[in-house]
């Protein structure tokens, strides 16, 4: 048995490997050894173990070099054929024969095979999976063949509600877990846990298991990947509806909370979103309508349309999204998309704009200054950071719809201040000195900080 040089083979194998077409990243060893020991030391009887997308190996070995520490006999139980692996990559799985082969001492054997993870049934003790993390949706979508498309919206009620090989896989690590006594670990991007269009993955998974534990390991924790990523440890039995982690920080006081949100209409996401035909949609100069990016925008100002939006025919197979015009001049507010913290200007002139950009349409007696100098606060900023992860990424970080909609917005009921708050607003506007820290004074008090 030879776990370090196995490790060796299996960095050699991966050297250089980034995120691939499919969406394969290889797990670091620390992170393959918590994820192994997070689901496999409430065990004491050696547990069949399948790893459906295994790639190289790297959570496989990780079972093994924990168990060969901690429980050195279950490792006869697994060279028995208890230990398994899929992966559709011919190569990838040769690899990862070898390195288990190396790890356990034995010869050649065969622990895992190329299959698909995807296609396949069966029962197991305990799940390991990392498994590729690839959207079929979105602006991040990848092109997949319809019939495959078919086969996994049929198949998985997870892929239905967010189409991308990560859901259909976390769907079937919990259909391949004895529902009673198994355990799952999954690495999965961490939006998985609360974002609203993974409910039906949350809700196909915890249909017959429940959440155990779930952590942030932040960014970057695999080469070429700047998504957040999360484990998360499943046991036996159902629960755990909703959200996979709660978000929302204590340490906001609890009179913030009392304010109420703004309606939910107060706000749009309706930015043209050019589909996979940016570039006959978009330029940066010539005949068009005038269009606004994220860029665009700062506290308080608003710069001239960067862009502009052309008026062409798309040809077949060419698709966007434009909506009505009043959609765009109706806002009275616009705020950059991606952010950590709400950032707004007064929208005027009006001009369309990029779904980098999100809209205010106001709301039933506030003043658009007012709502303009607390959605720029930075009382607001950090109830923004600190109720949602997103807020909080490094290299992403995230503003909302969803996010705008929940934020605690103080009304009339907090008297003078609230006029006062408006005025500070329009002094900012108009570059009147000390009206930014005036502004910060009044709304730190309309919420009671």
């Amino acid at each position: 048995m030879n776990i370090d040089q196995a490790w060796r083979i299996h960095a050699e194998a991966t050297q250089g490997a980034g995120v691939s077409g499919v969406g394969r990243v290889y797990t670091p060893r620390d992170v393959a050894l918590r994820l192994a020991q997070m689901v496999l030391e409430p065990l004491t009887d050696a547990p069949s173990l399948l790893d459906p997308a295994c790639g190289s190996g790297s959570l496989l070995l990780a079972a093994v070099e924990w168990a060969s520490q901690e429980r050195p006999g279950w490792l006869e139980h697994w060279q028995g054929g208890a230990l398994s692996g899929w992966d559709i990559d011919s190569a990838a799985v040769e690899t990862c024969n070898r390195v288990l082969a190396t790890a356990i001492g034995v010869g050649a054997a065969e622990f895992s095979s190329v299959r698909d993870g995807l296609g396949e049934s069966g029962e197991f003790d305990c799940v390991l999976a990392n498994p590729p993390w690839v959207s079929l949706s979105g602006r991040h979508a990848r092109d997949i063949d319809p019939q495959r498309r078919a086969f996994l919206a049929e198949r998985y009620p997870a892929f239905a509600g967010w189409p991308g090989l990560h859901t259909a896989f976390a769907e079937q690590c919990s259909r391949m877990t004895r529902a009673e006594t198994g355990r799952l670990g999954l690495l999965l991007p961490m939006q998985m846990a609360d974002l609203a269009g993974y409910a039906a993955t949350r809700s196909a998974v915890t249909s017959r298991l429940t959440l155990e534990h779930a952590a942030e390991l932040g960014e970057g924790v695999f080469p070429g990947v700047n998504e957040p990523t999360g484990m998360f440890i499943f046991a036996g039995g159902t629960g755990t509806d909703g959200s996979w982690i709660r978000c929302e920080d204590d340490s906001l006081p609890a009179h913030v909370h009392r304010f109420s949100s703004l309606p939910p209409d107060s706000f749009g996401d309706v930015g043209v979103h050019t589909g996979n035909a940016a570039s006959l949609l978009v330029a940066r100069e010539g005949a068009g309508r005038a269009l606004r990016v994220g860029r665009d925008i700062d506290p308080f100002a608003l710069a001239p349309p960067s862009h502009v939006l052309r008026d062409v025919d798309l040809p077949e197979g060419k698709y966007a999204r434009v909506a009505a015009e009043s959609r765009y001049s109706d806002a009275v507010i616009v705020l950059r998309q991606t952010a950590s913290r709400p950032i707004a200007a007064r929208h005027e002139p009006w001009a369309y704009f990029r779904n980098s950009v999100l809209a205010c349409y106001g709301a039933p007696g506030h003043d658009v200054d007012y709502l303009l100098g607390v959605l720029n606060s930075e009382v607001v900023a950090r109830i923004h950071r600190v109720k949602f992860r997103d807020a909080r990424q490094r290299t992403f970080p995230q503003l909302k719809i969803s996010h705008l909609r929940a934020l605690p917005i103080p009304g009339p009921e907090i008297g003078s201040v609230y006029a006062r708050i408006a005025n500070a607003a329009r002094a900012v506007q108009e570059g009147l000195p000390q009206a930014r820290a005036e502004l910060e004074v009044l709304v730190s008090q309309a919420y009671g900080l």
